[in-house]
């Protein structure tokens, strides 16, 4: 009778394993000041719920909010890149406190001088990731659009890093059930983010820096972003975050996932459209 009763108790514990996979916490978003408005922090909290829950409950698939929330690492993430001057600037702390960052990038930023910045973060080892190819609110457009949004960011970044990019941050982090089926639908994850900074409404510093540092967890995912704003913060968050045990992680490792396309599923593709071409003569 005891044995049984012990078997039933690991059975229960361990079912919602067998039948849904990994089951991680997925963090609700934090990021809060006092400089923020009411209506600012109304809006924030509206969004954050409507946002998450969702992938709390499994209705939307294959979505990530965070990293494993028993392990005292994070990493930091910056959209709306390139630029030639924040990204320059962001890349050199980065470099200076040897910590790796993931970049999400609109492609169609990505021309002229801009492209230097984006081989140099590559280069150094950041993440060169998809934020679109023209920064639209995903949730505004038909399949079609988005399909182009996902395709010809990705393809501009493969063109001048070699790499096919797996991870897309949709702009505004909007998503619904139709966004994240078409990014499933393209062999892509979608990733958001457990801590903003909000580093894009607060103007503060020092604000930045507080919000962060307080509000930290194991396993988060950490919005920034390239402006002003971020490049005066960053220097003591990286500093702040280490005294307290943080150990900085690239996104791809923290959450055990590629973040680019496999090089032989790339090889292939052009080997197989190459032999056609010289089948068809062109």
């Amino acid at each position: 009778m005891i044995f049984m009763s012990k078997f039933l108790l690991i059975f229960t514990l361990l079912l919602p394993i067998l039948l849904f996979g990994d089951t991680r916490t997925i963090y609700d978003i934090r990021g809060n000041s006092f400089l923020l408005d009411t209506n600012m922090t109304l809006f924030l909290g509206n969004w954050r719920t409507a946002t998450v829950t969702p992938i709390q409950h499994g209705t939307y698939k294959n979505v990530i909010v965070n990293g494993d929330t028993n392990r005292k690492e994070i990493t930091l993430t910056f959209d709306d890149s390139p630029d030639e001057n924040n990204t320059y600037k962001l890349l050199d702390i980065l470099k200076e406190h040897e910590v790796k960052a993931a970049f999400f990038m609109i492609g169609g930023t990505m021309k002229d001088d801009n492209v230097t910045v984006v081989k140099r973060t590559f280069d150094e080892g950041h993440l060169v990731l998809n934020h679109s190819f023209n920064h639209p609110r995903m949730t505004d457009l038909n399949i079609s659009a988005m399909e182009i949004q996902l395709n010809r960011a990705a393809q501009r970044i493969q063109s001048i890093t070699g790499e096919y990019p797996l991870l897309f941050r949709p702009p505004y982090g909007s998503i619904n059930a139709s966004v994240v089926d078409t990014i499933n639908d393209h062999n892509m994850t979608t990733v958001l983010w457990s801590l903003d900074s909000l580093d894009w409404t607060l103007k503060e510093p020092d604000a930045v820096i507080q919000n962060v540092t307080a509000n930290v967890r194991n396993g988060d995912i950490i919005l920034m972003h390239r402006n002003p704003v971020s490049v005066a913060a960053l220097p003591k968050i990286i500093e702040n975050l280490k005294a307290q045990g943080y150990a900085f992680v690239q996104l791809d490792n923290m959450l055990g996932i590629k973040a680019y396309r496999e090089q032989s599923s790339v090889s292939d593709e052009w080997g197989c459209c190459s032999w056609l071409q010289r089948l068809l003569g062109m």
